[in-house]
């Protein structure tokens, strides 16, 4: 069977696929290793919590979309590399039990005046479960290879807007990952710690949701434009996760009341996470605001993941939601 390639993608085509179940051990199992929190792990504590019950983490529900997709197609394409995620809803909780479905839609397609023989598409897909609610919804870009490359570069596009800079950084972690929204402070900044990404761990999150072989061998990994065994940029999401959470733990001394999301937007990976990288990860507060509930606060941040050479390999702005405390 030949590979989709970039020139096969049609803007406005759909995509319908999968039946990816999700049960109450894989919910706990996936929690336990990327986002420990109470209403991911105990069902009897999840009741008394904002999602009121037991629910997968958000970054689960991204992974397994990406198995559904490198199940149903994107598997067998010519799929270079994920650029990024513009934009990421959680829109409803997913309960164990919950068989979800995917709809995938081609938004628009990017020529690269930086490689003739590949460029990148930009979808849009919203996840279903069985009682036809949508509990995720996200904007996501990917690297494709041509099946021709382009007899010569295209014309100049418009560059994309520059991001904002971040407030000034004020190192203080307690206001970095406040319990109380009063306590939250723009700018400031947290160290999240460092996470070395072994052959094994790389391997573990692949098999289970992202089975390109060069996630998956050494061998292949050295066969690829990477030239090394590489881990899946999701996985390098889900450590900022268990990062997150561990410091939050750590510096509370303890356990830490359950924090729901929203979402997140503006993931950009910019350098791959290869076999043997060691990762440092952090996050910082940019803004804060309350909500329109009583008691509840969005606190958003700037995350970034360095590697031991000191670039940048992803970064992303998220919001968590924060009770005013009275």
């Amino acid at each position: 069977m030949s590979l989709i390639h970039f020139e096969d993608f049609t803007p406005g085509e759909t995509r319908t696929y999968g039946a990816y179940r999700f049960t109450e051990e894989a919910i706990i199992a996936f929690a336990a290793e990327y986002d420990a929190q109470t209403f991911h792990m105990d069902a009897e504590l999840a009741k008394h919590s904002l999602l009121g019950g037991l629910a997968a983490s958000g970054w689960h529900t991204c992974s397994a979309l990406m198995r559904m997709m490198t199940d149903d197609w994107l598997g067998g394409s010519a799929c270079l590399a994920g650029i990024g995620i513009e934009d990421n809803r959680w829109l409803a909780p997913v309960r164990p039990g919950d068989v979800l479905r995917a709809e995938t839609r081609t938004l628009e397609k990017t020529d690269l005046r930086s490689r003739l023989d590949a460029g990148v598409v930009k979808f849009e897909t919203i996840l279903r479960n069985q009682d036809g609610v949508e509990v995720m919804r996200q904007v996501s870009s990917i690297l494709f290879g041509r099946r021709e490359p382009l007899a010569a570069p295209p014309a100049e596009i418009a560059p994309r807007p520059i991001p904002p800079e971040p407030p000034p950084r004020i190192d203080d972690r307690f206001a970095a990952l406040p319990d109380d929204y009063r306590l939250a402070r723009v700018g400031a900044y947290a160290d999240l710690g460092e996470k070395q990404f072994s052959a094994a761990f790389i391997r573990a999150y692949a098999q289970e949701f992202d089975p390109f072989p060069f996630h998956l061998d050494e061998a292949e990994g050295r066969k690829h434009v990477l030239g090394a065994m590489s881990a899946a940029g999701l996985q390098t999401a889900c450590c900022w996760m268990r990062q997150f959470i561990a410091l939050r733990r750590e510096v509370a001394g303890g356990d830490v009341p359950s924090r729901a999301s929203p979402g997140f937007a503006n993931l950009v990976w910019r350098k791959p996470v290869l076999v043997g990288d060691r990762i440092r990860f952090s996050t910082q507060v940019i803004a804060k605001r309350p909500t329109s509930k009583p008691g509840l606060g969005l606190v958003q941040s700037l995350n970034r993941a360095v590697n031991q050479r000191g670039a940048l390999v992803m970064e992303f702005t998220a919001a968590v939601i924060t009770p005013i405390v009275a």
